[in-house]
């Protein structure tokens, strides 16, 4: 009995001796894997810190291209744009020199169209009287408007140009009018012939009688008879009622210098 006591309590001081060493090794133990997990959970939080300044480091390296790009982009416009300002200066400075020529030029050519309107207006008062009043008043037209600032003198010269061509067209036009005409103090209906600025007859409403504009003397003078029908037939072929024939009808000559 004394021997398994003796077991007994020798077991029991192993069992408390094994516990009691366990418990002096878990210390040392516990204290080395608190370490490790500090020194990994600070890795971890450096390696977090390092990967938020490599990507800060991204963008800032992405921020300063697209800056560089921008200002080489910036460069090229501002290079563009002197060139456009010196172009524009260089525009300035011709357009400049010509005002100045322009200014030159106008100087001269105001005297010369008045002098343009001046010959068109003796033109028509030396031609043949037809369409009087639409030509007089046209010419008057043109010098009302020579005083007129508002009008360019561009379209001023167009204006005079127009009037020269329309004079220059009724030389090319056989025409036939009806109209009246005063004749011994009496007011007469009559037909109006103009070939071109060749002629102007007109014939009474009866055909017996009729005048033609006499050039050398400025009026009318009788009309043959032997020239009534020539004229009434050559009517016809203005008004395109026959066709365009020969046909006589009174032209003075000029006489030959002696």
């Amino acid at each position: 009995m004394k021997k398994t006591l003796i077991l007994k309590k020798t077991a029991l001081a192993v069992i408390t001796s094994a516990f009691v060493g366990g418990a002096a090794f878990a210390g040392p133990f516990e204290s080395s894997v608190t370490v490790e997990k500090r020194i990994d959970k600070a890795s971890a939080s450096s390696q977090s810190k390092i990967d938020k300044l490599a990507e800060q480091a991204a963008d800032a390296a992405f921020e300063y291209r697209n800056t560089l790009s921008r200002v080489d982009s910036l460069e090229t416009f501002n290079t563009q744009l002197r060139r456009q300002v010196r172009s524009q200066e260089e525009s300035i400075s011709n357009m400049g020199s010509e005002m100045e020529s322009i200014d030159e030029t106008e100087k001269g050519v105001l005297p010369l169209m008045d002098e343009m309107i001046k010959t068109l207006e003796q033109f028509v008062e030396l031609d043949i009287p037809f369409n009087l009043d639409r030509r007089t008043q046209r010419v008057a037209d043109l010098n009302k408007m020579m005083d007129n600032a508002d009008i360019s003198v561009s379209e001023k010269y167009r204006k005079i140009l127009e009037a020269y061509q329309i004079e220059m067209g009724y030389g090319n036009v056989m025409q036939s009018t009806s109209g009246s005409i005063d004749r011994d103090g009496q007011t007469l209906e009559v037909d109006f012939l103009r070939v071109g600025r060749t002629a102007y007859i007109y014939l009474s409403k009866d055909r017996k009688s009729g005048r033609y504009w006499n050039k050398a003397d400025k009026q009318w003078a009788e009309l043959p008879v032997e020239y009534i029908d020539e004229v009434s037939e050559a009517m016809k072929m203005a008004d395109g009622i026959v066709p365009v024939e020969m046909f006589k009808i009174p032209v003075r000559v000029a006489e030959a210098a002696q």
